[in-house]
């Protein structure tokens, strides 16, 4: 998979989308359980998804029953998440791809209302 910098983000573009992400080490890009990512679709508008693992909500509720936070991790919520089977930057761009591809995006994401604040430029 073909990912650059670009300014404060790290991107990767596909034929109907640009997904931008804030920068990680390349070498945990595969390894990446839990990912913030804008995606500007072409001809579109730019969303906001957060990518998870089930083992990364697990951690957290875990990590909540310990802080309390939650109500004791007796429940996890995230606006604009989407699951992934597997970690890694892979798993998450196609799922992207996927969600893109079916017309799902707008269900599962919100459009962020100033797109140019999350660093997009004309593509």
């Amino acid at each position: 998979m073909n990912v650059i910098r670009d300014g404060r983000y790290l991107v990767v573009r596909r034929e109907q989308f640009v997904a931008r992400f804030p920068p990680v080490p390349d070498d945990e890009l595969e390894e990446l359980r839990e990912q913030e990512i804008y995606v500007t679709v072409a001809g579109g508008p730019t969303y906001y998804a957060t990518l998870m693992t089930l083992d990364a909500i697990d951690a957290v509720l875990r990590r909540w029953a310990e802080t309390g936070e939650a109500a004791g991790g007796r429940y996890f919520f995230s606006t604009d998440l989407v699951i992934t089977p597997r970690p890694g930057i892979t798993a998450m761009i196609e799922a992207i791809e996927g969600l893109v591809a079916e017309g799902e995006i707008a269900g599962a994401c919100q459009v962020v209302p100033h797109p140019l604040e999350t660093g997009d430029s004309s593509d």
